[in-house]
């Protein structure tokens, strides 16, 4: 992971988000891309007048993030290349083609606490871009601070097509290159009884960490959220690893979104994958 992508929006949430990145960036030798994105400015309808041109956005957020570079590297001389973008737009569209045109390993973001009817309604810039992100996503919480990473948990879903995913793969990766602990966690309902097919993905799963250090744990719980945090609140967990899965939009209309419930409570940041 050599290059790894900030959104920045001068918030607390995203500056503590930034710090995060820093600690990664410094573990893992890694350059920074800092992304200011301004949606575009709407007209103020009584005097038919732009109130904040696009251009003087555009200066005044690079003159910030220019800023902010400076000062990161003032207090961490160690860090690799820092480099600041601003674009106007939409930030989902512009953190895309950056992933390609500047060869994005990793993201990082932070995520806004909301009651419980404001998770619903807003969501969060940080969701979506993890659904979509071709490359891993870290959702760092606002209170959040950086600890080295010793400790992954990983949720693995029983799914039929696992062997076609590359979802160990990647976490097998990710566990030894910050030389972590690895928790594998199934989450089945109460008192289910694991069938044929459920078995032998159990068996897939360790036949192919056989050579990861790793513990496995069956959590029962009728909701997949509820078990993954309660599990992290028993257990010393540095970072939560989930999969990002592509389904039908009548299933997301149906089941509610376990990284979205995961992210907005989790104490930990979570690690968003794709199979």
């Amino acid at each position: 992971m050599n290059t790894i992508l900030v959104p920045v929006d001068f918030s607390e949430t995203s500056d503590n988000a930034l710090s995060y990145a820093v600690h990664l960036a410094n573990y893992l030798s890694a350059s920074i891309v800092l992304l200011h994105v301004n949606s575009i400015p709407v007209y103020n309808n009584e005097n038919d007048v732009l109130i904040y041109t696009m251009h003087d956005s555009k200066v005044n957020s690079q003159k910030l993030l220019k800023e902010k570079a400076e000062k990161l590297k003032i207090t961490n001389q160690l860090m690799g290349n820092v480099e600041c973008f601003v674009e106007i737009g939409d930030l989902e569209t512009s953190i895309s083609d950056y992933i390609i045109s500047k060869n994005i390993n990793l993201i990082v973001m932070g995520i806004t606490d909301h009651s419980k009817i404001g998770q619903l309604i807003l969501g969060s810039n940080a969701i979506d871009i993890a659904r979509e992100s071709s490359v891993p996503v870290f959702i760092v919480p606002t209170h959040c601070r950086y600890k080295k990473i010793n400790n992954i948990a990983y949720a693995s879903e029983y799914d039929v097509h696992i062997t076609e995913q590359t979802g160990l793969i990647q976490i097998k990766y990710i566990a030894s290159l910050f030389g972590a602990n690895l928790s594998v966690l199934h989450v089945i309902p109460d008192d289910h009884m694991l069938n044929e097919v459920e078995s032998e993905t159990d068996l897939f799963v360790e036949q192919k960490l056989e050579h990861t250090e790793h513990k496995t744990f069956i959590l029962s719980e009728t909701k997949v959220a509820t078990a993954l945090l309660d599990f992290i609140k028993v257990h010393d967990v540095d970072v939560i690893v989930l999969e990002q899965k592509t389904h039908s939009f009548l299933h997301n209309l149906l089941y509610a979104s376990t990284t979205k419930d995961v992210a907005f409570n989790s104490p930990v940041p979570v690690l968003t994958i794709h199979s």
